[in-house]
């Protein structure tokens, strides 16, 4: 059989040209329908371009249909946002599953442009915290905005505290400036502070943190978590069993006994 090559080879210029950007435009003009779709207010409309959305890879996508994708990220976190602040079940205003999905898919863009969205988007998993750890540097102010404010949620901050360890255990691929671990180390050192509002999960991930960034201060209190029941009753740990458990995960730190989720699958 001939090839394409052979066939259109003693064609007219203007016929060759014809058969190399028809397909093209063709995929253009669908992915121009497809991020119209995105953003439109058919529910249903929208649910099918974003699957089919999710059939491209992130290389073959158009910068409108980039464009769309994170969009309609930050009006999945708007809708999430309200419900958290007027205490709201999310699978009211959304399925939190597609949330998830359109947080994954805006990760796997590997976009700058989507660090504001994916940071607000946090507790959307581990493919969207690996990609913020993954932007490095540019990445960092954004993610330490949702640990250390006192309006994010939970879910949010531990995940936070996961992605900048990531950050710091990736800093020999994508480096840290001193002022920005210096911001980390402090991100700790909050989430590892005294008070009846500290949650038990917050504090895992914050331990885990502290001592990836090998900080003496910061190092010197997770070893009185380790050994101290009282400071972790002052942190309103209280139950028998999540103090024996917290104490298990200070000291396997600091023996070097690494934390999970990796930064890298596997």
């Amino acid at each position: 059989m001939r090839t394409l090559a052979a066939r259109v080879g003693s064609a007219p210029a203007a016929l060759l040209a014809m058969v190399l950007v028809l397909p093209t435009t063709g995929a253009q003009v669908d992915q121009q329908t497809i991020a119209k779709q995105l953003l439109g207010q058919d529910v249903k409309q929208r649910n099918e371009a974003f699957e089919r959305a999710q059939l491209l890879r992130p290389a073959n996508m158009t910068a409108d249909l980039r464009a769309a994708l994170i969009t309609l990220l930050e009006r999945e976190n708007d809708l999430v946002g309200q419900a958290y602040k007027h205490g709201k079940v999310v699978a009211n205003l959304e399925d939190p599953e597609f949330i998830a999905k359109v947080s994954r898919v805006v990760a796997e863009l590997r976009d700058p442009s989507a660090i504001p969205a994916l940071s607000v988007a946090i507790y959307g998993g581990l493919t969207v915290m690996r990609a913020l750890a993954d932007f490095g540097e540019p990445a960092a102010p954004a993610v330490l905005s949702v640990v250390t404010s006192p309006d994010s949620m939970r879910e949010a901050v531990n995940d936070g505290l996961i992605a900048l360890r990531f950050m710091v255990e990736g800093a020999n691929e994508h480096p840290l400036a001193p002022a920005t671990l210096a911001e980390i180390r402090r991100a700790a050192r909050q989430r590892l502070a005294t008070g009846k509002g500290v949650y038990f999960t917050t504090l895992w991930r914050a331990i885990d943190l502290a001592v990836a960034v090998d900080d003496p201060e910061l190092r010197a209190v997770v070893m009185s978590l380790a050994s101290d029941r009282g400071e972790l009753i002052a942190r309103g740990v209280t139950d028998p069993e999540l103090i024996e458990k917290t104490q298990k995960l200070a000291s396997d730190r600091l023996v070097g006994i690494p934390p999970l989720p990796r930064r890298q699958p596997g």
